[in-house]
């Protein structure tokens, strides 16, 4: 399974995001990383797009791990997270009717 992460806050407060990354805990072995990527996004401000990849049967585990380290930055100014659960095409497809 995946989800994608995707953490928004303003340019002002990027020294207090960086000092708030500094303590976040390794997350457990069972999920691979990719990212963080963070670029501009205009009036939104920056953005981290980071995606965990992990076995279905670990999913409750593993999004209470990746929330933990969002909830890393809560009162950081202008912060905000969001989690999507994503699928494959396989499980799309199914869901479709479409086998």
């Amino acid at each position: 399974m995946i989800t994608i992460g995707i953490a928004r806050w303003t340019p002002e407060t990027g020294h207090e995001m960086g000092k708030h990354f500094a303590k976040w805990e390794p997350l457990p072995d069972f999920i691979e990383v990719t990212g963080p990527y963070m670029y501009a996004d205009g009036n939104e401000g920056l953005k981290s797009i980071t995606i965990f990849k992990y076995a279905k049967e670990r999913a409750g585990e593993a999004s209470d791990a990746i929330a933990n380290g969002f909830m890393l930055y809560y009162g950081v100014p202008g912060y905000r997270y969001s989690m999507h659960l994503a699928s494959g095409p396989a499980a799309v497809m199914k869901m479709m009717g479409l086998e």
